[in-house]
């Protein structure tokens, strides 16, 4: 199977507590089994993040995270997430059903716990030991 990919919208909260919907993609390649990448696009200059999706679907259960990912459960239909730290971190929130229907779909291109299966170890050895 080959990458997933969805547009979701997120809303980004700004201090002054309104929020401001940003149009993000999410893809997930099977080769890189452990991510999931959020690419925010033009409107915020580019901005990608690298996310586990361990982590995103742990999630939709509980808080989770530590450093300069956290995610949690917000009241209602959505999921919060934090990105970055301190001042310079940027609170957003996603619709809990649609992030699910995509870690779903990740799971029908790699099911969970065969993720290990995926990685190519002895190329990326090779690759370590030759640069």
């Amino acid at each position: 199977m080959g990458p997933v990919t969805e547009q979701l919208v997120l809303h980004l909260l700004a201090p002054d507590g309104s929020a401001v919907a940003l149009d993000t993609d999410w893809r997930y390649l099977p080769d890189d089994p452990y991510a999931v990448r959020l690419d925010f696009g033009p409107r915020a200059a580019g901005a990608s993040w690298v996310l586990s999706r361990e982590t995103l679907l742990a999630a939709l259960h509980g808080p989770v995270g530590e450093g300069d990912i956290r995610c949690a459960p917000l009241d209602g239909d959505c999921l919060g997430l934090v990105l970055g730290h301190g001042a310079a971190a940027v609170v957003l929130t996603v619709g809990r059903a649609e992030l699910a229907a995509f870690l779903a779909a990740t799971a029908e291109a790699v099911p969970l716990g065969g993720e290990s299966e995926r990685i190519d170890w002895d190329g990326g050895l090779a690759g370590l030991l030759s640069a």
